[in-house]
């Protein structure tokens, strides 16, 4: 799999696309373009990567991305093992000459989000937004555009939104070598319940130990361990609150050959440990 620099080519008389996406499973890869993004997941769930962000994502799921910002949604693995599942989205690009002049008062919310929009903001409510956003794809002319100006200026005041990714000199960093980074990726991603040798993955990308560490936490601001831990907790809650597997074969399945150090970095993570986010989780429901 090869990261690209994506290109978009605009239909005449449309200032902006908006795209949908029905298939098995999501399988672009890590990729930047030029434009903004805003991408709603209708149906699908699995890991969602924007500049230095790895999180879970699920249906609902409402995301906007500044231009060059590498970005990457991979389902898991029930998307390529079982028949039936479907990952539907709705993805709307654009470009940065479609709202004028920074002068304009009327603009001022949606330029500000557009600023922050450089880190990839992730929309808690994201399902407000479904009706809208499928409304974009029958309405033309003048009310299309007006449509789509209401949508970004009610983003602009949510007041359920986060950013994802670090810092702009960050996002270029990332822009530049995608494909090694997606490399990278696979890689974890095949090997996450086993074993991850770091010597292995430096060769993978003709690295040393010691250069594959430095290109590492610069890319993500966080250790390769420290990164396999993040990836394999998100997992293992994921796993808790989903099946009936105990605590210790939580552990196993997640990659993990430790219980007591298993116990240690869920609890850094997420502040409880396993148990008591079970019954965190439960309550809330």
């Amino acid at each position: 799999m090869r990261a690209i620099e994506e290109q978009l080519f605009y239909i005449n008389q449309q200032s902006f696309l908006i795209s949908e996406f029905n298939q098995d499973y999501f399988d672009s890869p890590l990729h930047f373009h030029q434009e903004y993004e805003l991408t709603f997941v209708e149906s699908g769930y699995g890991t969602r990567f924007v500049g230095t962000s790895v999180e879970l994502f699920s249906e609902g799921d409402l995301v906007l991305i500044g231009p060059q910002l590498a970005h990457y949604w991979r389902c898991d693995t029930d998307f390529y093992e079982e028949k039936g599942l479907v990952a539907k989205s709705q993805v709307i690009q654009f470009k940065d000459e479609l709202f004028f002049a920074n002068e304009l008062p009327e603009m001022k919310n949606i330029h500000s989000l557009l600023k922050k929009s450089i880190s990839g903001i992730h929309f808690a409510n994201g399902e407000k937004y479904k009706e809208q956003i499928a409304l974009l794809k029958t309405s033309t002319g003048l009310s299309r555009l007006l449509a789509f100006y209401k949508i970004l200026e009610e983003l602009s005041l949510d007041s359920d939104q986060r950013l994802l990714s670090t810092t702009e000199s960050t996002q270029f960093y990332q822009a530049k070598d995608s494909a090694t980074f997606q490399k990278i990726l696979n890689y974890i991603f095949d090997n996450l319940e086993n074993e991850i040798s770091l010597e292995e993955v430096a060769n993978k990308v003709f690295m040393s130990k010691s250069s594959f560490c430095k290109y590492f936490k610069k890319r993500t601001k966080t250790t390769f361990t420290d990164y396999i831990n993040r990836l394999r907790i998100t997992k293992a809650a994921k796993i808790l609150v989903e099946s009936d597997l105990t605590i210790s074969q939580v552990c196993f399945a997640s990659g993990f050959n430790s219980l007591s150090y298993f116990n240690r970095q869920f609890k850094k993570q997420k502040k409880v440990n396993p148990k008591e986010y079970v019954k965190l989780y439960k309550a809330k429901k």
